[in-house]
């Protein structure tokens, strides 16, 4: 049960992401697995259900491991966006914790904290943004997320940049847009939805490479 659920959620992740929640159909889950379609009905009632527990697995990786009792229905996720809701404003709140006082939080422990939350919430986030139109209210909250994200990586560079830590650039602004985008693309783009697809990379490997880069281009 454990595999079928860890390959449910892959094949249907790497579809609702890169063809599109609106465009996949419960037959197409099914055949990415080698499933009939009526064998994945017994695991899930519909395809709405298996997007919520994409995002469910995405803030919380040991929901896929349990047993569950099947098919899983809608009433399992009634309170999800609000616990999505949840692990972002958590993460926001953490990711802060040292904007009163960097002097032991430097530019290369940001930037591999930065990476993990990216890494660690990409599926979800890749859901979000790709199907905006389907999933209403998450979509208006993870833009204002993205801005908070935002204006927190630009903090720090302000920072460090202050504490002549961070090489001298014209425009701090568009500098922590490359940052954030350099870190989503080996975060979680390379593996999910890159024109190719790299999902044999190592997460570490990924991390290492984007580290070395941002690390040597900005780091004084």
């Amino acid at each position: 049960m454990e595999n079928r659920m860890k390959s449910i959620y892959s094949a249907a992740s790497h579809l609702f992401i890169n063809k599109g929640y609106a465009r996949t159909q419960m037959k197409d889950i099914a055949k990415e697995i080698g499933l009939s379609t009526g064998m994945l009905y017994v695991y899930f009632t519909g395809k709405r259900e298996i997007l919520s527990f994409l995002l469910k697995g995405t803030i919380e990786p040991a929901f896929m491991e349990q047993k569950f009792e099947l098919p899983i229905r809608s009433q399992r996720f009634d309170s999800l966006n609000d616990e999505v809701i949840e692990a972002f404003e958590q993460n926001t709140k953490a990711f802060s914790a040292h904007l009163d006082d960097i002097t032991n939080y430097p530019l290369e422990q940001m930037l591999s904290d930065a990476f993990d939350v990216i890494a660690k919430y990409g599926i979800g986030c890749l859901l979000i943004e790709k199907n905006p139109d389907d999933l209403g209210a998450l979509t208006g909250y993870y833009k204002e997320y993205r801005q908070k994200f935002y204006h927190q990586i630009l903090s720090y560079i302000t920072l460090y940049l202050q504490n002549k830590s961070f090489r001298q650039v014209e425009h701090p602004q568009y500098v922590a847009h490359l940052i954030i985008e350099t870190l989503s693309w080996w975060g979680m783009h390379i593996t999910n939805d890159a024109y190719e697809i790299q999902k044999d990379l190592q997460l570490e490997t990924a991390k290492n490479i984007c580290m070395d880069n941002l690390i040597h281009a900005y780091k004084i």
